[in-house]
């Protein structure tokens, strides 16, 4: 159960990349264009590029957002977000330079590490 909440934290973190976490969540559509602007200034996108993977950001934010939604269990959810997380990988790939997209599975581990730690650091206060 840990391990399935661990996962879930961490996919969440890059999904709200650069955003700061106020108490109402911001919309998929301003999560995405966040994520985009993220993406255009880390890897250095095109303007073809930006377009292409503001839809990419915009269907999966829908489709987290409709996810945390459903009634489906902890374990279904997960099993979904990992699915969800894979394809968006597989599209963003298609849409990136083999330099732009090992950046970005770089800057992915690195927040999801980010993310261990102060799960970690947060347990050790507790």
């Amino acid at each position: 159960m840990k391990k399935i909440i661990s996962h879930l934290l961490i996919i969440s973190a890059f999904v709200f990349v650069g955003l700061s976490v106020s108490a109402q969540m911001p919309s998929a559509s301003e999560r995405a264009m966040k994520q985009t602007n993220w993406m255009k200034s880390n890897l250095k996108l095109t303007d073809d590029q930006a377009n292409k993977v503001q839809d990419v950001n915009l269907k999966y934010a829908n489709k987290m957002d409709e996810l945390h939604k459903s009634t489906a269990t902890k374990q279904d959810k997960m099993t979904s977000m990992k699915s969800d997380e894979a394809a968006k990988d597989a599209e963003l790939k298609a849409i990136l330079n083999d330099s732009q997209y090992q950046t970005y599975l770089q800057k992915k581990e690195e927040m999801k590490k980010q993310m261990k730690e102060k799960m970690k650091e947060k347990k050790q206060a507790a």
